[in-house]
C-alpha cells in the first residue's frame, strides 16, 4: 500500500509539459461568460428526417405540430416487369391493384395509443431546388398544395414493432390531362409506358410525373414521429403462361411491386407549428438559458475575447475550453419530458443562417460541435467544446467589425455521418428537428455569482467559465 500527498494549483503546470531547457513560460487562466437565450424564429427546413404530429410541451402547456413535404426519387434504371404479363393479369389493361404511401420513422415521442390522423396531398408543383425555405412556410399560400390535390387521409396509431403507418392511394385518380385512373399507382404505371423518359432523372419525375406528396396533420394529440424516410409503394398482378415438361399449358399468377423513396437526392422540408409568444417568454427567463427544438430556443454567448488576450497579445493561446452545465429537470417523474439535445453547434451570431444555407461543416476555427455528456468521464451533465482557441484568435483579429463580434451561438443540430477510410466523418449538420430541451446554466460575469434565491426562487447563475493556457519565449 502506498499513500501520497499532492495540491491542486497549477504553479508547475509549465514545468510539467516542457523542460527548463526550452525557454518556454506557460500560463493558466479561468474568465467567466455571460450567456442568454434568444428565440430562435423560423429555421431552415432542409432535412434528413420529417416531424408529424401534435403534443403538447410540458415545459410550457402550449402544443407543438410538425407536417412536412416529401419529394420521391427515381433511378434512371427503373422499369416495370414484361408488360404483357401485367395486362394478362388485367385483361388487357396496365393497372395497380394497391397504391400507398408508407411512412418509415425511427423515433417517437408521446403515447403510442393515441389516435392520430393525417391528410396527404400531392404537390400542385414540385418545391425548387435553388430556394430556402424555413420552418415556418405555408405550402398552401405558396401554391404548392391546393385543397383539390387532396389525396388520402389516414387514421394511426404509433407502432412500434414495424415503426411505419400507411396512407393509401387507392381511389380513382384524374391526371392533369384529364385521364382517370383507378388508383395512383396505375396512373405511375401508365406514365411510365407512354412517357418511360419521364423517368430517367429525378427533375424530370418531379416536373413531369409526381411533384411530391405533403403530409398534414389534421387530427388528434398526443404523439410525434420523426420519419426517416416516405415510400410510394404500388403492387401489380403477373400472369404467363407457361409449357409443362409434358408439353401442357398452365397458367402462373404472381405479385410484384415497385417504390420510389424519398432520399438526399431529393427535397424533404418540415413546417413547425410552434408558440412564438410563449417562447419569447421562455427566453426571458433569468434564472437560465434555454436549447429548446425544433424551430424553438438558443443560447448566445458573449465570450470576453479581449480580457483573455489583454496582455497576452504576443503569447500563443494554446487552449480554450468552455463548458455549459446543465441544470436537470424540476419534474423527473413527468414519463413524457422532451429529451435532451444530444448534440449542439457553436456558431458566431453573424454566420448563424449562412452556415446552414451554404451546408457549411464545422472546421474548428468558428464552428464547432459538442455532444451531451452523461458519462462519468469529463464534466458530466454538461456539453463541453475543449479547444475553441482559434475562434478566440480570429475574433480578437476581427475585434469591431460588428456588433456581435464577439459572440456565438448555441444551436441544437443532427449530424449524418459517413466511414471513409475507417474513420467516421461528418457529411451533414442539421437544425434538430425533433422534440427536445434542456436548460442551461446561466453565465453572468460576476465572480461571486453561484446559487442564490431570487423572489423566493433558486437561481443558478454561473459562473459559466472558459479556461485558457498561454505560452510565450522566456526573454
Amino acid at each position: 500500500m502506498a499513500f501520497a500527498a499532492c495540491d491542486d494549483t497549477t504553479d508547475t503546470i509549465g514545468s510539467s509539459i516542457t523542460n527548463n531547457v526550452d525557454n518556454i513560460s506557460i500560463q493558466d487562466q479561468v474568465f467567466n461568460v455571460t450567456t442568454r437565450s434568444i428565440v430562435s424564429g423560423p429555421v431552415l427546413s432542409r432535412n434528413n428526417t420529417g416531424m408529424i404530429g401534435k403534443v403538447k410541451d410540458p415545459e410550457t402547456g402550449t402544443y407543438v405540430s410538425g407536417d412536412y413535404m416529401t419529394q420521391l426519387g427515381v433511378l434512371s434504371s427503373f422499369s416495370l416487369d414484361t408488360l404483357e404479363y401485367i395486362r394478362n393479369a388485367h385483361n388487357g389493361k396496365i393497372e395497380a391493384d394497391s397504391c400507398y404511401l408508407l411512412v418509415s420513422y425511427q423515433t417517437y415521442y408521446g403515447d403510442t395509443l393515441a389516435p392520430m390522423k393525417v391528410t396527404a396531398y400531392e404537390m400542385s408543383k414540385p418545391m425548387s431546388e435553388d430556394q430556402e425555405y424555413y420552418s415556418d412556410y405555408d405550402a398552401f399560400k405558396g401554391g404548392w398544395v391546393s385543397e383539390d390535390n387532396r389525396h388520402a387521409s389516414a387514421t394511426y396509431n404509433l407502432n412500434t414493432t414495424n415503426m411505419a403507418f400507411k396512407i393509401y392511394l387507392n381511389k380513382p385518380y384524374t391526371a392533369k390531362d384529364g385521364k382517370t385512373y383507378n388508383n395512383y399507382g396505375s396512373y405511375i404505371m401508365n406514365t411510365f409506358v407512354e412517357h418511360p423518359e419521364y423517368f430517367k432523372s429525378n427533375n424530370l419525375f418531379l416536373n413531369k410525373v409526381c411533384p411530391g406528396f405533403y403530409i398534414k396533420q389534421t387530427g388528434g394529440i398526443g404523439n410525434v414521429a420523426n420519419v426517416w424516410n416516405t415510400e410510394l409503394q404500388f403492387y401489380y398482378k403477373l400472369q404467363k403462361t407457361v409449357k409443362s415438361s409434358t408439353g401442357n399449358d398452365s397458367i402462373v399468377s404472381g405479385l410484384n411491386y415497385n417504390r420510389f423513396d424519398g432520399t438526399e437526392e431529393v427535397l424533404q422540408l418540415n413546417k413547425i407549428n410552434n408558440d412564438e409568444q410563449t417562447m419569447a417568454k421562455l427566453a426571458k427567463d433569468e434564472t437560465c438559458t434555454y436549447l429548446k427544438s425544433p424551430a424553438g430556443i438558443f443560447t448566445e454567448v458573449t465570450l470576453p475575447v479581449e480580457d483573455i488576450m489583454k496582455g497576452h497579445e504576443n503569447d500563443t493561446l494554446n487552449t480554450a475550453t468552455v463548458t455549459f452545465p446543465r441544470m436537470n429537470n424540476v419534474d423527473n417523474n413527468n414519463d413524457y419530458q422532451f429529451s435532451v439535445p444530444s448534440t449542439i453547434l457553436m456558431v458566431q451570431a453573424d454566420s448563424l443562417n449562412a452556415f446552414f444555407e451554404n451546408s457549411k461543416l464545422t472546421d474548428n476555427r468558428t464552428s464547432y460541435t459538442a455532444t451531451y455528456n452523461q458519462s462519468s468521464t469529463g464534466v458530466k451533465n454538461a456539453y463541453t467544446f475543449y479547444n475553441i482557441s482559434n475562434l478566440i484568435t480570429t475574433m480578437y483579429k476581427n475585434k469591431g467589425k460588428s456588433d456581435n463580434w464577439n459572440k456565438v451561438v448555441l444551436v441544437p443540430v443532427t449530424l449524418t455521418t459517413s466511414t471513409q477510410n475507417s474513420s467516421t466523418v461528418i457529411t451533414k449538420i442539421n437544425h434538430d428537428m425533433t422534440l427536445a430541451s434542456t436548460r442551461l446554466i446561466k453565465g453572468t460575469d460576476d465572480a461571486t455569482a453561484d446559487y442564490t434565491t431570487k423572489n423566493g426562487k433558486r437561481v443558478a447563475s454561473g459562473p459559466v467559465q472558459i479556461k485558457v493556457i498561454y505560452s510565450k519565449f522566456k526573454q
